[in-house]
């Protein structure tokens, strides 16, 4: 996990030293809350709730480290709740509007809050689009789960609502 966090730390670093020196770079900043339908053979549906924190370099791309808490469950009276830490990436197309869409893909780690030796890799991968100061986006969201070599897969169809400071 330790290497998965450097290697997060060293793209968004290493992607604003890379373009800086072109463009304007700026605090970029979400919250957010997500639900998600779960789909495939383990349907578990969730609630996310997300901060994330990075830089909006030029108009065209943003990059943050995202921290957030998962709840999932299949009925809602009992769940597991995990804790991801990610990477989050989005590729703007910006218009005059003020009305901006995106591709956004999120690259990081899970661990369950009650039992840290389960946990795994965390991906999504949406489009949206940021109006003024909110944030829509509707995408897939993949969660592994495992422990002592065994792994399962958790899709599930993600709409994200949010705000953008």
């Amino acid at each position: 996990m330790k290497r998965l966090l450097t290697f997060i730390i060293a793209v968004i670093i290493s992607a604003g030293a890379f373009t800086a020196e072109a463009q304007s770079t700026r605090y970029h900043g979400e919250l957010n809350i997500a639900g998600c339908y779960g789909i495939g053979d383990l349907p578990l549906n969730r609630l996310q709730v997300q901060t994330i924190h990075g830089a909006r370099v030029g108009e065209c791309f943003s990059a943050g480290v995202g921290l957030g808490a998962d709840w999932y469950t299949s009925d809602f009276d009992s769940g597991i709740l995990m804790i991801p830490v990610f990477a989050d990436f989005k590729l703007y197309a910006p218009t005059s509007s003020g009305f901006d869409p995106y591709l956004m893909v999120d690259l990081g780690y899970s661990i369950c809050a009650e039992e840290t030796q389960i946990g795994g890799l965390m991906v999504g991968a949406g489009l949206g689009f940021k109006a003024g100061v909110f944030n829509l986006s509707l995408g897939y969201h993949l969660q592994q789960l495992g422990t002592q070599g065994v792994s399962i897969d958790l899709g599930a169809l993600q709409l994200k609502l949010g705000l953008a400071f």
